[in-house]
């Protein structure tokens, strides 16, 4: 390469920006209903428009923002009944992949997992620090299984819930329970039992459910 040749900006990509926004989303940087005005988000990301317009495009194809008459682009915001569907989409495709996980789990990833339960038992009620801990708690777990077609859903299906996950996140109820049945899920993995797994994942997404629910409800 010569003296001052200039490799692409792999920041500046399309894919990049949407791993960006999917994790404001994720976090509640962008919450839901907010309105996204392109220039300005351009300028907050530091990115070009074009790049930004593709990334835009493709997290409303996985239905994480919408288009909306005379507003544009807002942050998707789910109804009551929408968010009870995604939570009985997880439980048709999460405890299933169980004897996956099992089989292609190491303990160097048991190791993994047992440091990302502590730390979100160490975060207390922290909301933005649990939303991305416990994201990459379940996204590891999961990826353990290499079943790369589910796992793209399951993928979406968790971006999706989390800012309603939040919501009731930040009331810290019953967030022991929760460090409990993560610390549960590393357990089982360490005995290798796939059957113990699901039963952990199945009660898991159900007392999510519920709490969310009812967080929701509330609002």
């Amino acid at each position: 390469m010569t003296r001052g040749a200039r490799t692409p900006s792999t920041s500046n990509s399309a894919g990049v920006i949407a791993d960006r926004l999917r994790a404001s989303i994720r976090d509640g940087k962008l919450l839901p209903g907010t309105r996204l005005v392109q220039e300005k988000l351009a300028a907050e990301l530091k990115v070009s428009r074009i790049p930004l317009r593709e990334a835009l495009h493709a997290l409303a194809a996985e239905g994480l923002i919408e288009l909306q008459p005379q507003r544009g682009m807002v942050v998707a915001e789910l109804s009551h009944g929408e968010i009870a569907e995604l939570f009985e989409l997880r439980l048709q495709m999460e405890p299933h992949l169980a004897e996956e996980i099992v089989r292609g789990c190491r303990d160097r990833d048991i190791d993994e997992l047992q440091d990302l339960a502590d730390e979100m038992r160490r975060q207390g009620a922290d909301a933005a620090s649990r939303a991305s801990l416990n994201y990459e708690f379940h996204r590891r777990v999961y990826a353990l299984s290499e079943q790369r077609l589910t796992l793209r859903f399951v993928d979406q299906l968790l971006h999706l819930v989390e800012p309603y996950s939040r919501r009731w996140a930040r009331s810290g109820d019953d967030l022991e329970r929760i460090d409990d049945e993560h610390q549960q899920m590393v357990d089982v993995l360490r005995d290798r039992d796939a059957a113990a797994l699901r039963r952990v994942i199945t009660a898991h997404v159900e007392g999510a459910r519920d709490h969310v629910m009812a967080a929701h409800r509330g609002k």
